[in-house]
């Protein structure tokens, strides 16, 4: 049988796709809430068991290259890096060691809330994550309304457009709600972190190995490894209940300046970025206040208040 050879246009489709950065692949613009209530509203709101989806969501208040989904932890690098270093990598070690060096933190933390070793890592960075906003986690919830309420950040006037992520499983072998395997997803955790313009140079070996990635998907070969993703769902204090919060770990992955390749990343976990026009924004603050009060931006820093919203809220409303 002959063999045939993608074309220079299949192969241009297929490499954009393979160096897509910040899921731009994935970009949907909304401007109408005809459309928001089609593609985020009806899915979110569909009930069991018609809702045989987990969708979860994350809220930017500006959509910016210089806010890309990224951890807390790489995203000022200077804290990663020593004088002279153009490459780090980051392990379960690093992490411990990192935390470590951060004065006192690491001997009150184990001193309050106990035990926190190499191999006991996951509530060692939820508490990071939640009181230093500094770990390998990105924050997602399960509701809209407070992926909303992050974004809108409260505001009455918007001179910019907001960003909503969401990320859809599509098995659940990238799911957990159990503490050991968080705990063997966290030593297993590998991150590059690339800083000067020497390393960047190194990295130029990357691109033939994308193109044969891009030849290999577009003749229907199976795919390379690339980075994984991993979402984990075990709240750890009262906050995180409330706004309904999961972490969403990525691992295995290069990050080069700001961004990383995260084609594999969509695939595995279905990530979409829609893009809001800011003069929708005003609309949406209204939804959150009228349909769901208690999630309002103030109320996710404030429990009781937003006990008390809930509480004095119609249910005829």
């Amino acid at each position: 049988m002959e063999q045939r050879f993608p074309s220079f246009a299949e192969l241009g489709k297929k490499l954009e796709d393979e160096l897509d950065m910040d899921f731009s692949v994935s970009e949907i613009r909304i401007d109408d809430i005809k459309r928001f209530n089609e593609l985020i509203k009806e899915p979110f709101n569909a009930e069991f068991p018609k809702k045989n989806r987990r969708i979860f969501y994350r809220g930017e208040r500006v959509d910016s290259p210089l806010r890309p989904l990224v951890p807390t932890l790489l995203r000022d690098k200077s804290r990663l890096l020593t004088a002279g270093e153009g490459v780090v990598e980051i392990d379960g070690d690093f992490l411990l060691g990192f935390y470590e060096n951060m004065g006192e933190y690491l001997d009150i933390y184990r001193r309050i809330f106990g035990t926190a070793t190499r191999y006991r890592l996951y509530e060692l960075c939820a508490f990071s994550q939640h009181y230093l906003d500094v770990s390998p986690f990105i924050d997602f919830t399960k509701s809209l309304y407070v992926a909303l309420s992050f974004a809108l950040k409260g505001r009455s006037e918007f001179d910019e457009d907001i960003v909503l992520f969401t990320a859809e499983i599509a098995d659940d072998d990238s799911y957990t709600n159990d503490i050991v395997t968080a705990e063997c997803w966290l030593n297993s955790y590998r991150v590059t972190v690339y800083n000067d313009p020497k390393s960047l140079r190194d990295i130029g070996d990357i691109a033939p190995a994308v193109l044969r990635r891009a030849r290999a998907v577009a003749q229907g070969e199976p795919p390379e490894t690339a980075p994984k993703a991993r979402l984990i769902d075990i709240p750890t204090n009262d906050f995180t209940k409330l706004q309904q919060g999961v972490f969403l770990l990525l691992t295995d992955f290069a990050l080069v300046r700001r961004s990383y390749l995260t084609k594999s990343v969509r695939e595995e976990f279905r990530i979409n970025k829609y893009i809001i026009g800011r003069e929708l924004c005003p609309q949406l603050s209204k939804m959150i206040s009228s349909e769901a009060p208690w999630y309002e931006y103030p109320c996710l820093f404030d429990i009781k208040e937003a006990m008390r919203r809930a509480a004095l809220k119609s249910p005829s409303a």
